[in-house]
């Protein structure tokens, strides 16, 4: 009888044994699956000077009471191989049926190897990727950034994130030869922030996700109420501030980063022999803020090149061109004088829009008017439209409400002069040209040449300005000057 039950016993244990081998873990399968992650973001801070290597830790966990399986983890590009993973022991940069049991959590390790002196097609100043989680039909992405060429990075793990720089009502001046690379959004207050000449300045732009998941071009420069922009350049070294992207097939992309920014009464600022390029928005003057540009180039810009609201704006000496909508917007009024400015207009939008009022709902119905005050001399204002020019006002009782004169320029106008827009716009011109005809006005548009072509109709057009005796490139004015921010050279 003993050997009987000990012979049962021995078949229970071989039974529990093999019933454990054909045991199947129940995973959580639920499609409103989350995994939590350690971070959001892996950020491989580190300025390589050399070839160099950093790690990263990555931990992700199952919040669940029962286990889940995540079907694939990924980097989602990894073009050149400058990531490398090692998920939950094993060395690979994708895996799958990774399982996470109830309640538990795994490591991923993540590696980059960098060489800054690869070509910038290869190690760009900020290489992004992503891991790609794949769990019940949800994917969620933990960010991938790492810095590749050497330079000063003045924020770090920026893609979305905000940074404040104060100096105290003094000056920051950033005068090391290595260019700038902003990553994010950067705030500048109590400050001015000086750019030397040959300063380049590279914006690194994209998507980015609020807290409150609403999605925004990524990229911004802020200045606030004590916030102020000094930019140095001269005509051999101007001051660059472009996107991060410096192959040559992004040169003349727009819309790489979101733009430059001045709030509400941020007053002062000077911008001089500098190229602003790639942005959706050049310059943003928000209420009571001012501004002067001498010789100042914005182009390859994709919404407008300057908006000025409630604000000051002076310019001599400024070309704004290659925008994807309206070169220069003046908005519920403000003050703007342009000497020797060449705002020309390639789409359908106006090349320079003057308002005195501002829309207090989607429909317009309810205003709100602010004088206006815009004097242009010796200008460029043209395009390909009939109209170049958006005149816009709220208080046609009151004369002084919208002022505005154009005096030895040359513009595109037709329809603005009808009967129920502007029938006296003339009045406010004096020795203006209208239109170009089949005058051949640029050198070459195609390559963003926009001198005076050798039979220009702006040549000897212009009228002297004391003080202002050579152009945006520093040659020398005669004293029958040309329109526009070029002198054409005899």
């Amino acid at each position: 009888m003993k050997i009987f039950y000990g012979f049962v016993s021995i078949l229970i244990v071989i039974f529990l044994f093999l019933s454990s081998g054909c045991y199947k873990e129940k995973y959580y399968e639920g499609s409103d699956v989350q995994l939590r992650f350690s971070t959001d973001t892996l950020t491989f801070d580190t300025v390589f000077t050399t070839v160099g290597s950093a790690t990263r830790i990555l931990k992700i966990y199952n919040d669940k009471d029962l286990a889940v399986n995540i079907s694939k983890i990924k980097i989602e590009n990894n073009n050149h191989n400058q990531f490398r993973l090692n998920i939950d022991g094993i060395s690979a940069n994708k895996a799958e049926n990774v399982e996470i049991g109830p309640n538990d959590s795994i490591y991923i390790f993540a590696e980059t190897n960098i060489n800054p002196d690869d070509p910038i097609s290869i190690s760009p100043f900020v290489i992004e990727d992503n891991i790609v989680f794949e769990t019940n039909g949800q994917t969620q992405k933990v960010l991938l950034e790492a810095w590749g060429q050497n330079a000063n990075y003045i924020t770090g793990k920026g893609k979305g994130k905000h940074f404040l720089t104060t100096c105290a009502m003094g000056e920051i001046v950033w005068d090391d030869q290595k260019p700038y690379v902003l990553y994010g959004s950067l705030h500048i207050d109590s400050c001015t922030l000086v750019l030397p000449e040959n300063t380049r300045l590279y914006i690194h732009g994209g998507i980015a996700k609020s807290p409150n998941d609403n999605f925004y071009y990524d990229g911004n420069l802020y200045f606030h109420k004590n916030g102020k922009l000094k930019t140095l350049g001269t005509t051999e070294n101007p001051v660059i501030i472009q996107t991060d992207r410096l192959e040559q097939k992004y040169q003349d992309i727009n819309a790489l980063w979101s733009g430059i920014f001045f709030l509400p009464e941020s007053r002062g600022s000077e911008l001089n022999n500098t190229i602003i390029q790639n942005a959706t928005i050049g310059l943003y003057l928000d209420s009571l803020a001012s501004i002067s540009l001498n010789n100042t180039i914005i182009y390859h810009i994709g919404a407008i090149g300057i908006y000025s609201n409630h604000a000051e704006l002076n310019a001599v000496n400024c070309l704004i061109a290659d925008i994807g909508g309206y070169n220069v917007v003046m908005d519920y009024g403000g003050k703007m004088n342009m000497n020797f400015c060449t705002i020309y207009n390639n789409n359908k939008d106006d090349a320079l829009v003057l308002k005195n009022y501002k829309c207090l709902d989607s429909d317009c119905f309810e205003t709100i008017p602010y004088p206006l005050e815009a004097n242009f001399t010796n200008c460029i204002i043209y395009g390909d439209n009939q109209d170049e020019l958006l005149l816009s006002n709220a208080t046609k009782d009151i004369p002084d409400n919208f002022k505005y004169n154009f005096e030895n320029c040359l513009f595109q106008v037709k329809d603005i002069t009808k009967n129920n827009q502007f029938p006296h716009f003339f009045d406010n011109t004096s020795a203006c040209i209208n239109g170009a005809g089949d005058n051949n006005l640029f050198l070459d548009i195609e390559k963003y040449d926009y001198r005076p072509d050798t039979m220009a109709i702006v040549i000897d057009k212009g009228k002297y300005i004391p003080g202002i005796n050579t152009d945006i490139d520093g040659l020398p004015r005669d004293s029958n000057p040309d329109i526009g921010c070029y002198e054409f050279q005899k």
